[in-house]
């Protein structure tokens, strides 16, 4: 064996980006903030990664929390399922591995949940756990999310937390948060959304 087999595989961000299906430099900016792994280092000044690492990010919860709009399909498969189930190319949570989930409500109000386990359905990349046959079933326009038409999904799995009576800015899409910030907003009551460059900052 020579010297050069025992060495890490290492991936590019536009190896990266197409494992998660995402531009190369979103994949980066999100590595960046510390949404997805570190990079092992650079390489003409953009980010190279361990393969094993980079990948084995995603099948561990992480020191982030999103929110999510609370619509009635959302509403009705957490009633059915005790999960929120997100396509992956809305762009928005679909990589994210969160500790908690919050569901904005229409009016500002939140339901705050604690996440056990992120599950994924037709993707390159693995949830904290295998997809149970039960949410491969789930149905998406009278199909389950593992039929044929492959579309990617991600399922985060949800137990009840508490309430935050007001949240703004309204929620029209999936943002992600700080831990803190929701803790702090169980007990004010009240979460400020922060911006995304105000939450998680960019590293140079």
């Amino acid at each position: 064996m020579a010297w050069f087999d025992e060495l890490p595989e290492v991936i590019t961000r536009a190896d990266f980006g197409n494992l998660v299906s995402r531009p190369p430099r979103s994949i980066e900016l999100m590595s960046s903030r510390g949404l997805a792994a570190d990079p092992a280092y650079r390489n003409r000044n953009k980010f190279v990664w361990h393969e094993a690492a980079a990948l084995g990010w995603f099948r561990s919860l992480q020191e982030h929390a999103v929110v999510v709009p609370a619509n009635a399909l959302a509403m009705s498969e957490l009633a059915a399922h005790s999960a929120y189930v997100c396509p992956l190319d809305s762009k928005h949570v679909g990589l994210a591995r969160p500790k908690m989930l919050v569901m904005y409500r229409p009016g500002g109000e939140g339901l705050v949940f604690g996440v056990d386990a992120v599950e994924t359905v037709n993707q390159q990349i693995d949830g904290t756990r295998d997809a149970s046959a039960q949410t491969r079933q789930i149905l998406r326009d009278g199909k389950p999310l593992d039929s044929a038409w492959q579309r990617q999904w991600t399922v985060f799995h949800l137990r009840e937390a508490g309430t935050i009576g007001r949240i703004t800015p309204a929620i029209q899409q999936g943002r992600y948060l700080r831990l803190d910030d929701v803790l702090d907003a169980l007990t004010s009551g009240h979460l400020t959304v922060p911006t995304l460059d105000e939450a998680f900052p960019a590293r140079k």
